[in-house]
């Protein structure tokens, strides 16, 4: 049983590592250099893209063993260990664009980019909460 439960250790321990190392791949996406972009020149006047990134992620590990089970045709005395486990993980990263920072002879302005979808997916949830809720008024 000691050589089943160092087996389930040792194989749960490189899991785990894989996982870490993919987290971290996945928030290297998440750096200062990701939301500010090159500034391009032009003229006298310089653009600097803002974006907003996030990531997140998270895994988990499992691990159980049962009773010894009866080996078909064996003595009593050689019962192995029963056990399994498993490891799981997932996680992304994301980014959009949200401002364009123009330096020019008049000062800085700051240019946000509107994001139509996402105002209209908000205004499709506020429409259905107010119907939900004039539903149950109306019962």
């Amino acid at each position: 049983m000691i050589d089943t439960t160092n087996e389930i250790l040792s194989l749960t321990q490189k899991r785990d590592q894989q996982l870490i190392s993919s987290m971290e791949r996945i928030f290297s996406a998440a750096q200062a250099k990701a939301v500010f972009g090159e500034p391009v020149v032009s003229g006298n006047y310089t653009v600097i893209t803002a974006s907003e990134v996030g990531a997140g992620g998270g895994f988990g590990t499992g691990m159980g063993f049962g009773p010894p089970e009866k080996q078909a045709g064996e003595a009593s005395q050689s019962q192995k260990a029963s056990g399994g486990g498993g490891v799981g993980g997932g996680g992304a990263s994301r980014g959009r664009p949200v401002a364009a920072i123009i330096v020019g002879p008049d000062g800085v302005t700051v240019q946000p980019v509107l994001d139509v979808t996402k105002i209209a997916l908000a205004g499709i949830a506020f429409a259905g909460s107010i119907v939900m809720m004039l539903r149950k008024v109306l019962k």
